[in-house]
């Protein structure tokens, strides 16, 4: 049963993103979102798109230590080094592309898929 857990969910990890513009980030120029669908973390994944990606008034951040972290639906997640982008920000305000998954089937947990700093750093 365990193994049939492990197979479904890394078929899941790799489904790739269907993403949805919610207009989160208000317009956008061409050039930008092909830049933003062009992004990848240090494991070589795509973030997915503008539209999967979340801005500060949706999700706080700041750093603890010398590691990012994040405050999504009012707890805080560290980020993990191999999400963090470390190009220039186009978009100048930070972004993270996360999703919701379930740990043991019984508490909701997120995964943090890429995360780009504002442009201040």
């Amino acid at each position: 049963m365990c193994a049939i857990r492990l197979i479904y969910i890394s078929l899941l990890l790799l489904t790739p993103c269907q993403a949805a513009d919610h207009g989160q980030f208000g317009p956008q120029s061409s050039e930008t979102k092909a830049w933003a669908n062009s992004l990848q973390n240090k494991l070589k994944e795509g973030c997915c798109s503008t539209a999967d990606g979340w801005r500060p008034e949706e999700v706080e951040y700041d750093m603890k230590g010398n590691k990012y972290r994040v405050k999504i639906d009012g707890e805080w997640y560290l980020v993990p080094p191999m999400a963090v982008i470390d190009e220039p920000n186009k978009f100048g305000f930070p972004v993270v592309w996360y999703y919701k998954t379930w740990d043991n089937g019984i508490k909701p947990s997120i995964l943090i898929r890429c995360f780009i700093p504002g442009a201040g750093g």
